[in-house]
């Protein structure tokens, strides 16, 4: 009897060390750095795997935006990882988690979600809406202190 195996699991070719060395430098260099990054990737790839089972009305409506909203975290994080000043794309990252988490409330009230799921879904979000909040004060924080003696930013 064959073992059983993750339907949603993709097989992976074997890279060379050159090769994996210049995925995870060049192609990937957030997933390490930034933890925000990973958990908002790992939610996203989530509801990529438990969103195929709703039914069709939801999935390319609800379900879909919803991805929507999780690439556009995804792209915000990257972007506040890679540019100067960083605030206004944390902010970006921010509004993209609240909409993940009405999104996430609306599918709760259809009872589209299994309780599991829910947990999952609330973990997750909490923790990356914990850890932008965290980031943000941080980078005003410190861009605050950069500024000249007398002047504060509101």
């Amino acid at each position: 009897m064959e073992a059983m195996t993750d339907p949603f699991e993709t097989p992976r070719r074997r890279l060379a060390p050159a090769d994996k060395q210049l995925l995870n430098t060049e192609l990937l260099p957030e997933r390490d750095n930034v933890r925000v990054y990973k958990d908002a990737f790992d939610l996203l790839l989530f509801v990529y795997r438990t969103t195929v089972t709703m039914r069709r009305e939801y999935r390319f409506t609800l379900a879909e935006e919803m991805k929507r909203t999780l690439q556009q975290l995804l792209t915000s994080i990257y972007e506040a990882k890679k540019t100067a000043p960083r605030p206004p794309f944390i902010s970006e990252a921010l509004h993209s988690c609240y909409e993940a988490k009405v999104l996430y409330r609306v599918m709760d009230e259809l009872h589209l979600l299994k309780d599991w799921q829910c947990v999952t879904y609330i973990k997750q979000l909490s923790s990356i809406s914990k850890q932008l909040t965290n980031w943000f004060k941080f980078e005003k924080k410190k861009e605050n202190e950069s500024l000249p003696n007398g002047t504060r930013e509101g």
